[in-house]
């Protein structure tokens, strides 16, 4: 036996010796990679060590880490980093708690219609992002948005309310809009993630009269979680990257309190034509969705086993 063993190891290691450390079949694709992904980052990383203005007639030059040093020290990057957190974590965490109210509520409900109200509910979903935007952005004006008329006669506030125009209202306003588009999104995979529970641990749990909410935490939350967690890190990392529902709503106005670091980084290379700083933030930005992508396929791996 272990003669055999040492023969099939001995054969493993000729074999993986033999073999080519690169197959020439992934040749194209790592070609077409390294000019579509790898061009633009190493191009950016270049571009922000470099002080270069589209507005400065002096050509680039190379200031090495300033941008940085810079960015270390400039509020409305922080405020912006702020925003990021607040506008994605924040959405993110109340769509999941909606969806997964919604999935649950839903979850016994047959019928047409009972389906007809399924297929209402996941409509925010097929919405397009910058429609969304705009809808809400009607909704939200001063004077004649249903918002406001609605509140008004309801008599629950006296005098109509700036929503997009005021720093303290404006993110959570964007924010509403966003949780309405991305809820359905949770509903779906949740509810999908239901029913794949097996019949034999709900009849158990039944039979050990477990209450409605013993149910709920003790069985199905554990059936839910890795569904809920992966979902959870792909609207994250979606939401980092949002800038149509923001830019349509608000620009990252008034001033810059929906700014966030795609908005910030967009202004500052379409308005301001800051390329070489623009590219610093564009790093930092990056850095960070490559640390939330690899949380996300380390959560993929452990799933896996």
């Amino acid at each position: 036996m272990a003669a055999e063993t040492t023969t099939t190891e001995v054969r493993v290691r000729s074999r993986a010796r033999h073999e080519p450390w690169l197959d020439r079949m992934v040749l194209p694709t790592l070609v077409v990679m390294a000019v579509v992904v790898g061009y633009p980052i190493v191009y950016t990383i270049a571009l922000s060590v470099q002080n270069y203005n589209l507005l400065d007639f002096r050509p680039a030059a190379y200031v090495g880490a300033a941008n940085y040093t810079k960015l270390a020290g400039d509020p409305i990057f922080w405020g912006s980093l702020t925003n990021t957190a607040v506008y994605t974590f924040g959405s993110v965490g109340v769509s999941a708690l909606l969806g997964l109210a919604l999935a649950l509520l839903m979850e016994n409900l047959g019928g047409a219609r009972f389906r007809a109200i399924r297929a209402l509910l996941l409509t925010p979903w097929a919405v397009p992002f910058v429609v969304v935007a705009f809808l809400f952005r009607y909704m939200y004006l001063q004077n004649g948005g249903v918002i406001n008329a609605v509140l008004l006669s309801t008599g629950i506030i006296d005098a109509p309310i700036p929503w997009l125009n005021s720093s303290t209202l404006a993110l959570p306003a964007v924010m509403v809009a966003n949780i309405w588009a991305m809820a359905p999104f949770f509903f779906l995979l949740l509810s999908a993630a239901l029913s794949a529970i097996p019949n034999e641990v709900i009849e158990s749990a039944r039979v050990d009269r477990a209450g409605t909410w013993g149910m709920i935490w003790h069985i199905k939350l554990p059936f839910l979680r890795n569904p809920l967690l992966i979902s959870s890190l792909l609207m994250v990392i979606s939401n980092f990257n949002d800038f149509a529902k923001i830019w349509a709503m608000t620009q990252g106005g008034p001033g810059y309190s929906t700014s966030t670091l795609v908005v910030y980084v967009y202004r500052l290379a379409f308005e301001r034509f800051e390329f070489g700083y623009a590219s610093a933030v564009g790093v930092i930005w990056l850095i960070m969705l490559m640390v939330l992508a690899w949380i996300y396929m380390r959560v993929l791996r452990m799933e896996s086993r």
